[in-house]
């Protein structure tokens, strides 16, 4: 399912979700423990983001980088 995915995307993902789970159960619980649980864990999947991010404006910058200006002399 995730074999062709970007880990950074797979990481964000995979964090995202355990930190929605966690706040519904620190909801359902009232436990600050959880709720801290789950704010790491969606600290943990925004950075996986701004990662994957960064790697696709990198390649989009690499694949459509204007050729270089021609030399006038």
């Amino acid at each position: 399912m995730f074999q062709d995915r970007p880990p950074a995307f797979v990481v964000s993902l995979l964090a995202g979700v355990v930190a929605a789970a966690l706040i519904v159960l620190g909801v359902l619980t009232g436990s600050h423990f959880i709720y801290g649980a789950s704010i790491i864990a969606a600290v943990v999947s925004l950075f996986a983001a701004l990662t994957w991010r960064s790697q696709l404006v990198a390649a989009w910058r690499r694949d459509h980088r204007p050729p270089p200006p021609e030399n006038p002399f």
